[in-house]
């Protein structure tokens, strides 16, 4: 009903004259549409219009203002309205386990560390609509681990993370912990051996994996604490994406630090102490698939972070 009542609405007001979409506007949405290789039906493709439009309004009038630091662009979520990207990309803030967290960490003095940056050692990757961020925040974590200390580049598999890791959820999300405990135990194969398929799967790991971790802590808590732990290797994180869906650069502040609704892998801050974070929603967005936050608790940064060893 609702996405009735938008194209009656969107088709009445072309008609009285309101609402005018220039021949260049069109000619957006369709680029748009073929980069993005979007398939509509009619009715579809009027309603999708109209929110892409709205969003691209949004984002002019927002890269306008001089009291922001991060600007927003356009990318492959530009069809979908606030609500749909928060269901199809972001899962729901999970019951995790707080036994199992170290919260009393001491601070650490950072002598002489102005700047850590780790992106080479990962590649981005695009987890598709599946709610599969803290598998892949865990198998980058991995990947750029057996670069940096055993100079290796290697692809371990996420899907089987998404298919084996029974405490989590599979693509209706989960937690990087228990998918960290899940890859120190049986280890993990490669992606070409067992690739990414945007989907959950029957779990098909019959024996041990091809690589494993001696182990994994928390190291939360702390900007320090945690500044300490990314001068070593990247570090699996639990963050709040809510308002993610169109950041294009700069520093982002504009969210939430109560609720984990996403994961991601942190490869390294500035010289300013502000985050750098590697995502999974391909090189097309953010900072080519990464984005920098805030220092301190943005985000919920601090709340979930897990480093293998």
């Amino acid at each position: 009903m609702k996405q009735y009542l938008a194209i009656v609405l969107v088709t009445l007001l072309m008609t009285v004259g309101y609402y005018n979409v220039s021949e260049d506007n069109k000619s957006d949405f369709e680029v748009w549409i073929t980069q993005n290789n979007k398939f509509y039906t009619e009715t579809e493709k009027m309603y999708r219009m109209e929110i892409y439009y709205s969003n691209k309004r949004m984002i002019q009038e927002h890269n306008l203002r001089d009291d922001v630091t991060y600007k927003m662009s356009e990318n492959q979520f530009m069809a979908l309205t606030h609500e749909e990207f928060v269901d199809l990309y972001l899962q729901k803030n999970v019951n995790i386990p707080m036994d199992k967290i170290e919260v009393n960490i001491p601070e650490v003095q950072l002598e002489g560390l102005t700047a850590v940056d780790w992106r080479n050692y990962s590649t981005v990757k695009n987890q598709g609509i599946c709610h599969s961020g803290y598998a892949f925040s865990v198998s980058n974590s991995i990947e750029a681990w057996y670069g940096i200390m055993k100079y290796q580049k290697i692809y371990p598999s996420t899907q089987q993370i998404v298919d084996c890791d029974f405490n989590s959820s599979g693509c209706y999300g989960g937690y990087n912990g228990y998918a960290m405990e899940y890859a120190f135990r049986v280890g993990l194969s490669s992606n070409q051996t067992y690739p990414y398929v945007d989907r959950e799967q029957n779990c098909k790991q019959t024996r041990n994996g091809t690589y494993f971790i001696s182990g994994y802590s928390f190291v939360g808590g702390s900007q320090q604490q945690l500044q300490q732990s990314l001068s070593k290797y990247p570090v699996s994180v639990g963050i709040n994406a809510d308002n993610w869906q169109f950041y294009g650069s700069g520093v982002f502040y504009n969210c939430s630090s109560n609720a984990t609704t996403h994961y991601a892998l942190a490869v390294g801050f500035d010289n300013e102490s502000n985050w750098i974070v590697q995502n999974s929603w391909g090189s097309d967005w953010g900072e080519k698939g990464h984005i920098r936050l805030y220092q301190q608790n943005t985000c919920g940064i601090l709340n979930y972070p897990w480093q293998i060893y």
